[in-house]
C-alpha cells in the first residue's frame, strides 16, 4: 500500500510540473495590433510593469516588454 501511494504522488508531481510548462494559447483568428501606451511609462524590464498601465489603465487585451533597441519598451496589445 505505501509503494502504491508513493506511485500515485510521484506521478500527481510530475503532472504539477507538466502543467508549469505548459505554453498558453492563443485562439486562432483573433489578431491584436500593438502600440506604445499613452502614458509615461514607454520603457519597462519585467511584463507585469507594462500589464498595469495597459491592462488595467487603457483596457488592453495584454501587455509585452519587448526589446527594440537601444532598450526595452513597454506595447499594449488590441484588438485590430
Amino acid at each position: 500500500m505505501a509503494k502504491f501511494a508513493s506511485i500515485i504522488t510521484f506521478l500527481f508531481v510530475v503532472l504539477i510540473i507538466f502543467s508549469a510548462f505548459e505554453a498558453p494559447t492563443i485562439v486562432e483568428g483573433q489578431k491584436s495590433c500593438k502600440r506604445q501606451p499613452k502614458s509615461v511609462i514607454k520603457y519597462c524590464m519585467k511584463d507585469s510593469e507594462c500589464r498595469k498601465i495597459c491592462v488595467e489603465t487603457e483596457k488592453a487585451i495584454r501587455a509585452t516588454c519587448d526589446y527594440t533597441f537601444p532598450s526595452r519598451r513597454c506595447f499594449c496589445h488590441f484588438p485590430c
